[in-house]
């Protein structure tokens, strides 16, 4: 008995990837000319942002997807805890579940805290304008479409990446090899 389905493969690496790319529309732009003022919104971003800056960067970080993932910690650490316990006790079945879904809420009470510590560093990095560029980007079409193509983007990626990295090792071996046979060692 389940206490909610697992998300889909591959969500938290789409969910780090967003968080790296999330800044992506404010920085393509480049810094500013240097004879040009800069507004007091514009500003380089203070050690603490302001409220501003902090809610704009968790409506980054919600519409980049990345707030979903962090839902689903509690339901599956929960679920994970229940099949572990119903191996070993599977008298409890019902009643550990019920158990589970009373004690969730419990659980779930300090995401709000660490949800808003992981926008923080995104809110420090960016000033309030910039904030607001990337917000209307996730916002657009063009931001829901590659929110919701994402976790596939990065699924292909990581098979990419896992079969070069496949190959490089052996590939390192083989001329390493080579190499220190001139040298006069063998293994």
């Amino acid at each position: 008995m389940k206490l909610f389905p697992r998300s889909g493969r591959g969500a938290l690496a789409a969910a780090l990837m967003s968080a790296m790319l999330a800044a992506g529309p404010a920085l393509a732009a480049g810094p500013a000319p240097a004879s040009s003022p800069t507004p007091a919104s514009n500003a380089a971003p203070a050690n603490d942002p302001t409220p501003a800056q902090l809610d704009l960067a968790k409506k980054i970080l919600v519409a980049a997807g990345l707030k979903n993932p962090m839902d689903q910690i509690v339901p599956t650490m929960l679920s994970q805890l229940q099949t572990q316990l119903l191996q070993i006790h599977p008298e409890m079945g019902k009643t550990l579940h019920e158990t589970l879904l009373a004690l969730m809420p419990e659980f779930n009470k300090g995401e709000e805290g660490v949800f808003t510590d992981s926008a923080r560093p995104l809110a420090k990095a960016m000033t309030e304008a910039e904030l607001q560029e990337t917000l209307a980007f996730f916002d657009s079409p063009a931001g829901r479409r590659y929110t919701a193509v994402q976790s596939q983007i990065l699924d292909a990626f990581s098979a990419s990446a896992h079969a070069w990295r496949e190959k490089l090792t052996t590939v390192m071996l083989e001329r390493t090899r080579e190499e220190m046979k001139k040298k006069g060692f063998s293994f």
